[in-house]
């Protein structure tokens, strides 16, 4: 047969270039130089036994299937050339009297057949695995919450499983192309998520779907290609997920952020001026921090609050807290007193340093008649005094005390 060895790769060339007559697909120019290079592996083995023949043969074709991609019917065809190339060879140094040429004939059938054999059965056993898997994974993608989508290299959708159907609002999503169902501003994305996906492999990032009934939703996509052993695009796939939940949750996680800070905000005002009872028709409100147009009408809200229900004739206001005061606090100082009197209760302002009695004199600051005190202490006795008396000369029926 090593004799012979031109006439049967000229066979083998020859058949699989034919395309009228071969099924091995496209052949490139290669082949010849591939399959020369190969060729000894065929041959070596044709004087052992058979089994070990057939092993070597059915070894070799695998390597050859695995490396241009074949399927069994391809596999299954490129034997049979084989055989038929070797046969013919043998058959023909039969026809001219070599001797054990019709042994070799022999073997080489024998050596085809269960070669044959041998791949039918591996390919029957690999059927049904795929078979198996390919039922796993179709009901994995059925029940799966998110869209998944699979098309040709054109983008002309093969599959569409059913989350996918109902993200678009109907069963044609099955169908069309996958552009049909991007929302047309989103055109322009189109094309570099087709690049990215082409050169990288797969791209992430979220694109606007259009529905059936003409509404949009944004979702959370991951596009990536599907490729051969020799790199060619054979599918692209897309998973999809709705990000309208998504949405709705950081609106509502946001909203839930705005009431927490205005309830903050709340506590940080009120706690700014904290209105607290010391004795019976008396209430302090120590200031801390910077008095402003904006604080200043929640300080006399609060002052008008705390006197209208515990009937207070004396609200000590104590600034010592108050790191500046200018005629803006001392405008505000002055508001809150004149507030208080409408509803029949007296403004003892305390924390009044020497610095801040300086400030309210070259201010020129009215201060309209009300009691001032260098310190909280002496206010509180001031107030809590004049409390006293005033009740006890209601008792003795000569009215209140001013």
């Amino acid at each position: 047969m090593l004799q012979r060895r031109p006439d049967v790769l000229a066979r083998l060339v020859d058949t699989a270039a034919d395309p009228a007559s071969s099924e091995l697909g496209e052949v490139p120019p290669s082949f010849r130089a591939e399959l020369d290079a190969s060729f000894d592996a065929w041959l070596d083995g044709l004087e052992k036994p058979a089994a070990d023949l057939a092993e070597t043969w059915a070894s070799r074709l695998g390597e050859d299937a695995q490396t241009r991609g074949w399927n069994e019917r391809r596999v299954l065809i490129w034997l049979e050339r084989i055989g038929q190339a070797m046969l013919e060879a043998a058959l023909d140094a039969v026809e001219e009297g070599v001797p054990g040429a019709d042994v070799g004939a022999r073997r080489v059938v024998g050596a085809m057949n269960t070669a044959a054999a041998a791949f039918n059965r591996a390919f029957r056993v690999k059927a049904e695995e795929a078979a198996k898997r390919a039922a796993v994974l179709r009901s994995v993608a059925e029940n799966a919450p998110d869209g998944i989508g699979i098309a040709k290299p054109d983008g002309s959708v093969m599959y569409a499983n059913p989350a996918f159907c109902t993200m678009m609002g109907s069963e044609e999503a099955s169908r069309g192309h996958f552009a049909d169902f991007v929302h047309p501003d989103e055109g322009p994305k189109l094309a570099q998520i087709a690049e990215v996906a082409e050169h990288v492999g797969h791209w992430d990032g979220h694109l606007r779907y259009k529905r059936a009934d003409g509404t949009s939703f944004n979702a959370r996509l991951k596009a990536f290609r599907v490729k051969s052993a020799n790199g060619e695009t054979i599918a692209r796939c897309v998973l999809v997920r709705d990000a309208t939940p998504e949405e709705r949750s950081e609106e509502q996680r946001r909203a839930l952020e705005e009431e927490i800070q205005r309830a903050q905000a709340e506590a940080l005002r009120e706690l700014a001026a904290p209105l607290l009872p010391l004795a019976e028709g008396v209430l302090a409100m120590p200031l801390v921090g910077s008095l402003d147009a904006a604080r200043t009408p929640r300080i006399i809200e609060l002052m008008l609050e705390g006197i209208t229900r515990t009937g207070a004739g004396h609200v000590i206001v104590d600034i010592t807290g108050v790191p500046v005061v200018d005629a803006e606090v001392a405008e505000s100082i002055v508001r809150a007193a004149r507030a208080a009197e409408l509803v029949g209760a007296e403004v003892v302002l305390t924390g009044v340093r020497g610095a801040v009695a300086k400030t309210l004199v070259d201010l020129d600051v009215d201060l309209g008649g009300m009691d001032t005190w260098s310190t909280l202490r002496a206010g509180v006795a001031h107030a809590i005094g004049h409390e006293r008396q005033k009740r006890r000369q209601m008792r003795r029926g000569a009215g209140p005390l001013r």
